[in-house]
C-alpha cells in the first residue's frame, strides 16, 4: 500500500457470498470499484464470535458456507491489488470459556467476569490458549499467505465501549487477577503477594507495585504480539502485523489504555506495523472532530502507520444500553465529515466498519453516494 491515504474495510461476514451471492471475482471488483486498497477479513481458518455485529454462520446457511473457500477469495483480491489481513480474535472466545472456566479473569472487585451482552474476555496470560492461538495463525498463514495478520481484541478484558464521557475507571472492574496471572505476575518480578482473596491482593497491588503491575501487562501483550509476528513471518517473511486500538489517549480515563487495558502504544510501536484505532465516535457519544485528534495522538506516538476506524451504521441501541444514551442515526453527511476530517489531518487512512453495511446501502437501499464519496477519497 503505497498511496498517501488508504481505505480498508472490515469484513467481519460472509453475507457478501450467503446472502448477496458474489462471486469471489464479483466481490473483490466491487471492492475495487470503491477505492478498497485493503481487508481485515474473518476466514473458516480463524473463525470469529458474534460481537457488536454478526460474524457466525447460521445453521440454514452453513451447508453453502461449507464450499466457501478463503484462499479463493484472498487470490481474488490479490489480482484487483486488495491486500488482505486475516483477522484474528486473540482474547475473545466465550466458548473457549465454556469448555474451560478456568480462563475466566477475575475482577479487582474479586468477582469472576461475567458476560454482557455478547462480550467475556480471556487473560493474555492463559499460556495454553495462547499457544493454541499461534498455532491457527502459523496455519492460516500458511495456507492463506496473507499480507499481515490483524490483532482484534490483543488486550487485557474489559468491555471498553461502555467507557463514555460521564464514567469514570472506578466505575468498572480491572482484569485479570485470576491465580495464574497473579502467580506469573508474583514469579516474573519476584514480588511476594500476600494470601487472601483477588480483592486484598488487587488491592495491595495498586497500593503497593502498581507502576509494576501496569509495565508488566503491557510487556505481556508485547511479547504475545511478538510472537505472532515471528512464527508469522517464519513462514511468510514479509507478514506484517496490524494492532486493533483502543481509542483512549493518554488523558483520558486516567490512561486506561494503558493501565488497564495493557496497551502502552510506544512499547508495542516496537513490533507493531499499522495501528487501527477504534474510533467510534457514536458507540462513544463523541464528535466527528474527535475522531482525527484520537488517530493523530497515536501517530505522533508510535510514529507508525494509523488508520482510523469509522463506523457506517450505529451500534449499541439496545434497551441494555439505555444508560448510555447514545444517538441512533449516522447519515451520510455525518461520515462524510468524518472522513473527510481524518483525511485532512494527515492521518494514513481509515477503516469501514463494516462492509456489510455498505453492501446494504449500495444493493438494498440503493445509496449510491457512500460508494462514490470512497471513491473521490482514493483519489
Amino acid at each position: 500500500m503505497s498511496k498517501s491515504f488508504k481505505i480498508g474495510v472490515k469484513i467481519y461476514s460472509a453475507d457478501w457470498f450467503l446472502n448477496y451471492k458474489l462471486s469471489y471475482k464479483e466481490a473483490a471488483r466491487y471492492l475495487r470499484s470503491w477505492g478498497i486498497d485493503f481487508v481485515l477479513v474473518q476466514s473458516r481458518l480463524l473463525p470469529m464470535p458474534d460481537s457488536a455485529v454478526k460474524s457466525e454462520v447460521d445453521a440454514d446457511e452453513a451447508a453453502r458456507y461449507a464450499t466457501f473457500d478463503d484462499r479463493k477469495f484472498r487470490d481474488a483480491l490479490a489480482k484487483e491489488g486488495i491486500e488482505y489481513w486475516a483477522t484474528v480474535c486473540a482474547f475473545f472466545a466465550p466458548p473457549e470459556i465454556e469448555k474451560n472456566p478456568a480462563l475466566r479473569p477475575i475482577g479487582s472487585d474479586g468477582l469472576p467476569m461475567e458476560k454482557f451482552d455478547w462480550y467475556i474476555g480471556i487473560a493474555p496470560t492463559a499460556d495454553d490458549f495462547v499457544k493454541k492461538q499461534i498455532s491457527a495463525i502459523e496455519n492460516a498463514v500458511c495456507i492463506l499467505e496473507p499480507d499481515g495478520v490483524f490483532m482484534s481484541f490483543t488486550r487485557w478484558p474489559g468491555f471498553w465501549e461502555l467507557w463514555t464521557p460521564e464514567k469514570m475507571p472506578k466505575d468498572f472492574s480491572e482484569y485479570s487477577f485470576d491465580p495464574h496471572t497473579l502467580k506469573r505476575f508474583a514469579r516474573e518480578n519476584k514480588i511476594e503477594l500476600p494470601d487472601g482473596s483477588a480483592k486484598k491482593i488487587a488491592l495491595w497491588i495498586e497500593e503497593n507495585a502498581n507502576d509494576i503491575w501496569i509495565k508488566w501487562k503491557s510487556q505481556i501483550i508485547r511479547d504475545i504480539l511478538l510472537q505472532v509476528k515471528k512464527a508469522s513471518q517464519a513462514i511468510k517473511p514479509d507478514t506484517k502485523i496490524m494492532l486493533n486500538t483502543l481509542p483512549f489517549g493518554k488523558e483520558d480515563f486516567d490512561n486506561a489504555r494503558e493501565e488497564v487495558f495493557g496497551q502502552d502504544v510506544e512499547l508495542l510501536s516496537e513490533v507493531v506495523d499499522v495501528f487501527e484505532v477504534m474510533t467510534y465516535h457514536q458507540i462513544l457519544r463523541q464528535p466527528t472532530s474527535w475522531i482525527p485528534e484520537t488517530g493523530i495522538e497515536v501517530k505522533t506516538r508510535t510514529k507508525s502507520e494509523t488508520f482510523c476506524t469509522l463506523q457506517t451504521a450505529p451500534l449499541y441501541l439496545e434497551d441494555i444500553y439505555a444508560e448510555g444514551k447514545r444517538t441512533t442515526s449516522l447519515n451520510y453527511e455525518e461520515f462524510e465529515v468524518a472522513i473527510k476530517g481524518v483525511k485532512d489531518a494527515g492521518i494514513d487512512g481509515v477503516v469501514l466498519f463494516t462492509w456489510s453495511e455498505l453492501l446494504y446501502k449500495a444493493i438494498v437501499e440503493k445509496d449510491e453516494r457512500w460508494e462514490k464519496l470512497l471513491c473521490a477519497m482514493a483519489q
